[in-house]
């Protein structure tokens, strides 16, 4: 534990001077990059906390006493019955404490999230990836690091600089009692913002949940945004939340546009957006109502004669929309 909390500390100082620069967190070519080491903190056990304080003194007393009378009603003696409370009490302190001495439970935790994280770029294929965790350290350190069964750890002020994301992150056993963790992961960036991100489960693949939100968080496209569509670039601006929004007309979606100085998009637009996808910068429909322009509406799974259809061919209390310019 304890040399985990000098490398944290260590870390948070680089920081400190990280994030002190004057310059936006701006990714570079879309992409942000994250320093692949991350130092994890183990928190309070929470399955001991819930185990101590759901009973009171009382409870706990009435239980051992009932437990006492079952071992005597079973043939037992005061004495012996008394002997096997205490050993079965002592073996089940001893399980628990070899099942978390969490020797190396943060490396585990670091390598299946990158690997969980890897492989929903490989299974979605984006066409850009704007997540990576980057090395900017020398190869050859980061080898010598891992033959001594280490992982690497050194940065410096120009390597911080080569960086968009510090992750740092914690992990709890979780009040469920049954071999589940709780763990956060936050990110701090160049410019001293966090974004944090929490998984619960079993150690193999409660990081699978923080691969998955973090991926969205980053790879989902964002508004305002820009994109090539035909000959044009086109600005999505999203709706009034700044998003994909909901309108309870397509009259009404039209006039929230106008209001952001932009419109909705046409039926050939919403399709080649539908086209790159979540991921790459488009919006998906997803057989959802959308709204068109003079009142219209676009209707992906009524594709005969076509998904453009008037708004009393379709049975729906609101309208999905997002503006452009």
């Amino acid at each position: 534990m304890q040399k985990h909390l000098v490398k944290l500390v260590t870390l948070l100082t680089c920081l400190t001077s990280f994030s002190s620069q004057t310059f936006a967190n701006t990714p570079k070519d879309g992409r942000t990059d994250i320093w692949p080491t991350i130092p994890f903190v183990r928190g309070d056990d929470l399955c001991r906390y819930k185990d101590a304080y759901q009973q009171t003194r009382t409870e706990y007393m009435s239980n051992m006493v009932q437990s006492a009378n079952s071992l005597l009603r079973s043939g037992a003696s005061g004495r012996e019955a008394l002997m096997l409370l205490g050993t079965f009490n002592e073996m089940y302190d001893r399980n628990i404490a070899v099942a978390t001495q969490y020797q190396y439970l943060d490396v585990t935790l670091e390598s299946t999230f990158k690997a969980y994280l890897d492989q929903y770029y490989r299974d979605l294929k984006p066409r850009v990836k704007k997540l990576s965790f980057t090395n900017v350290n020398d190869i050859l350190s980061v080898v010598r690091a891992t033959n001594n069964g280490q992982r690497e750890g050194y940065l410096d002020q120009e390597l911080l600089n080569k960086l968009d994301y510090i992750a740092i992150g914690s992990y709890s056993y979780a009040p469920n009692c049954q071999g589940d963790i709780l763990v956060t992961i936050q990110l701090i960036g160049r410019n001293g913002e966090t974004e944090s991100f929490v998984g619960n489960g079993k150690p193999q693949y409660v990081m699978s949940q923080i691969a998955s939100k973090m991926f969205t968080h980053f790879q989902q496209t964002k508004f305002p945004s820009k994109i090539k569509v035909g000959s044009t670039t086109l600005e999505l601006i999203g709706g009034m939340n700044g998003s994909v929004d909901r309108a309870e007309s397509p009259e009404l979606a039209a006039e929230f546009c106008a209001t952001l100085e932009g419109r909705l998009p046409s039926a050939k637009e919403l399709e080649i957006l539908n086209g790159y996808g979540d991921w790459s910068g488009g919006v998906s429909l997803n057989d959802k109502v959308w709204a068109l322009p003079n009142g219209r509406v676009y209707a992906p799974y009524l594709k005969n004669p076509s998904p453009v259809r008037e708004k009393f061919e379709v049975n729906a209390d609101e309208y999905l929309y997002y503006c452009v310019k």
